[in-house]
């Protein structure tokens, strides 16, 4: 996505320079990332997932958009992932881009169980191409500290990547994002 805006390509891919299964570490400019703690398999505090490493900046430049709250994950030393928070400016770099992406289902979750009737509502639209696809999760209601927020975030990744990560805690990055995937499976199923 964003291929640079002035070459743009047929195919969801990235944003600018970060491009899913091209881009590694060793290319990140230091000064705009810093390295997360290690991430660990779901469930454990001992065994590290030595396959994941990521990357987090809080703005960076990417064509000339500002993007926040930009998270990079790579597999092996290869980007697998990213995320970042979902601005108008991007909303409308993609449909540009891409056209109109495609609805996903909307839910709702009780994370907050200290008071009933305070759910969280999810909802969702895509775009997918081959292996990658480009997730918009918009995200209404209470957290698990009854705090009430809004938010949405784009998650671009490779589904095959993301499969062989499956078994890794990646939540402290976007902790909603596992509860999405959940909804997003289920309504497949149907």
């Amino acid at each position: 996505m964003l291929p640079s805006l002035s070459r743009a390509q047929a195919k969801v891919s990235g944003l600018g320079n970060y491009i899913i299964g091209i881009t590694t570490p060793d290319s990140l400019n230091r000064f705009d990332f810093k390295e997360e703690d290690q991430s660990y398999v779901k469930g454990t505090i001992a065994l590290p997932c030595a396959h994941i490493r990521v990357f987090a900046s809080d703005t960076v430049k990417i064509a000339n958009l500002l993007v926040a709250r930009l998270f990079l994950f790579f597999y092996d030393n290869t980007l697998f992932k990213l995320s970042c928070d979902y601005s108008d400016e991007l909303k409308e770099t993609l449909l540009n881009l891409y056209g109109t992406s495609v609805s996903r289902p909307a839910g709702s979750f009780q994370l907050c169980t200290k008071e009933a009737g305070k759910p969280l509502f999810m909802w969702g639209e895509a775009w997918q191409r081959a292996d990658i696809l480009a997730l918009i999760m918009h995200r209404e209601g209470y957290n698990a500290d009854c705090i009430e927020e809004k938010g949405v975030r784009l998650t671009l990744f490779s589904q095959k990547f993301s499969a062989l990560a499956s078994d890794c805690d990646l939540s402290h990055t976007d902790p909603f994002m596992e509860e999405f995937s959940k909804l997003l499976n289920d309504h497949e199923k149907k």
